[in-house]
């Protein structure tokens, strides 16, 4: 019986799935949260600023920042979730091509 990292294999090789990278996931999350951060900061500093001083560049690029920032994060989420439901369902279908083959058996 073929371990997980062979079932898992087989999965991205049947369904043509590329291999996900775990780390760059992580980075993806960390990048987008700064930048989710930042965008809020420069906004709020923006806004603070007399009328007179307000400049609204600023303040769209601290929405702009804030919204892309917040989307990167969620691709990174996106990423981990697709890894852990590949995992699982390689796991499953091994389990049942194991029952089914112990069925054979007997």
């Amino acid at each position: 019986m073929p371990g997980p990292k062979q079932a898992l294999e087989d999965l991205h090789t049947r369904l043509g799935y590329k291999r996900l990278n775990r780390p760059w996931a992580k980075v993806e999350i960390l990048l987008g949260l700064s930048a989710a951060g930042a965008g809020v900061f420069l906004g709020d500093w923006s806004l603070k600023r007399s009328e007179a001083d307000l400049q609204w560049i600023l303040i769209v690029a601290g929405l702009a920042w804030f919204v892309l920032g917040g989307y990167l994060a969620m691709a990174g989420q996106r990423s981990h979730l697709y890894q852990s439901s590949n995992e699982r369902t390689a796991y499953l279908a091994e389990l049942i091509r194991s029952m089914n083959d112990k069925g054979k058996r007997e």
